[in-house]
């Protein structure tokens, strides 16, 4: 197939700064490729042997396959797919077999799809929650105080951000997985990677990350509607969908295999295909030039608004891992203000709380508002960052 070159927006003069939300443009082969299934072969896979269906079929294993090169997927089977990271982290999460007084731990970044199921075992389960500790001026977590409370009290199920979706901090997932294995081997580790998978690989072959949840429309570049997890080792969660896969029809129960066993529904083939593609994509690029051209573009940002007096960043210190993120509040203004005024120049960035409240609360960034986060992607210019910090210059 042509590439398709992606075009900046449907308006032409729009700076798109929100790739933590979502990565817009998208790679020209990924329009394509989504726009020729429903025209060539948008069959149902699994449901009969037609070839629509028989394509459809091949199509999500070829997918299935590139995710677990990508990802580092002990095996391909292993790759479970679901329509957003939302229900993959609400699989793995409710899905873990937690007795009342079980002890549940959390980093201060998780976002409210971590938070929130969270929770919700907190008030029907009895789960105790606890917050790992992170210090606040060098971001860092004191792996030897956490290896202290874990032997206090001994994690039952650990969830661990690889990346935060408001400063882009990534915590030392494995250094916190193997501690959490060491304190208990039953421990149940769920990282959640929707803002960094593909780009940041993790050791998933080790034994001590349960469940990776990864979304295709960030920074795989793929659209919406497809996501999933990885079961990395041999642990498998309970059930919490039910319903017919095309497989083991004659029986009212769920096939017993992988993937099928977590695969209820109809597929959103339309999306693995745009998945597919952007995975091809990615194949043929140095995940190394994306990291560093988005870094250096995040760090331009920060540099020039460390020039104004009025303006406060929040990142971690040079010396951490970080995603590229920027989180920034301008003194005398809201965060939405902000906001909007930048889109009335259409600029587009993402102002509030992030869903992360607990980001904010840690950050001192709560009572106001939350930030103004501005993250930029691989389709982002420095002409794209001045734009930004030009409008800044303007408010002072």
């Amino acid at each position: 197939m042509t590439e398709v070159k992606p075009n900046k927006a449907s308006s032409p003069n729009i700076v798109y700064l929100d790739n933590a939300a979502t990565t817009f443009p998208k790679p020209g082969h990924v329009y394509q490729a989504a726009d020729a299934f429903y025209r060539h072969y948008g069959g149902n896979a699994g449901r009969g042997s037609n070839p629509l269906a028989h394509m459809c079929k091949q199509l999500i294993e070829r997918t299935r396959g590139l995710v677990a090169s990508c990802l580092g997927a002990p095996t391909s089977q292993q790759v479970i797919f679901a329509p957003s990271a939302t229900h993959a982290l609400n699989l793995a999460i409710l899905g873990t077999e937690l007795r009342p007084s079980a002890v549940v731990y959390v980093t201060p970044f998780e976002h409210n799809s971590v938070l929130r199921p969270v929770e919700y075992l907190r008030k029907s389960k009895g789960v105790y929650v606890r917050q790992i500790a992170f210090e606040r001026k060098t971001y860092s977590c004191d792996l030897g105080r956490l290896s202290a409370a874990f032997r206090i009290e001994p994690p039952s199920m650990v969830c661990v951000t690889q990346a935060s979706n408001v400063c882009g901090l990534m915590p030392p997932v494995i250094e916190i997985a193997r501690i959490a294995k060491e304190a208990n081997p039953q421990a149940t580790v769920i990282v959640d990677g929707a803002q960094a998978a593909g780009l940041h690989p993790l050791h998933l072959d080790a034994g001590i990350v349960d469940a990776f949840v990864f979304s295709g429309h960030k920074s795989l570049y793929g659209p919406y509607g497809i996501a999933g997890l990885i079961l990395a080792t041999d642990w498998r969660p309970d059930l919490v969908f039910f319903g017919g896969t095309g497989t083991s029809s004659e029986s009212v129960d769920m096939p017993s295999e992988l993937p099928s066993l977590y695969e209820a529904g109809s597929h959103n083939v339309w999306a693995i295909a745009g998945l597919c593609a952007a995975l091809e994509w990615l194949q043929k690029k140095d995940r190394n030039t994306i990291i560093k051209h988005t870094s250096d573009l995040a760090r331009q940002l920060i540099d020039e608004l460390a020039s104004f007096s009025n303006v406060t960043v929040f990142m971690p210190p040079e010396d951490a891992q970080w995603c590229g993120i920027v989180s920034f509040t301008v003194e005398g203004s809201t965060p939405q203000a902000i906001e909007a005024a930048l889109g009335s120049r259409e600029i587009a960035v993402r102002a509030g709380l992030h869903c992360a409240p607990w980001a904010h609360q840690w950050l001192g960034t709560f009572e106001n508002g939350g930030t103004v986060r501005a993250s930029p992607g691989l389709f982002n210019s420095f002409e794209d960052v001045l734009s930004l910090t030009d409008f800044i210059r303007q408010i002072q």
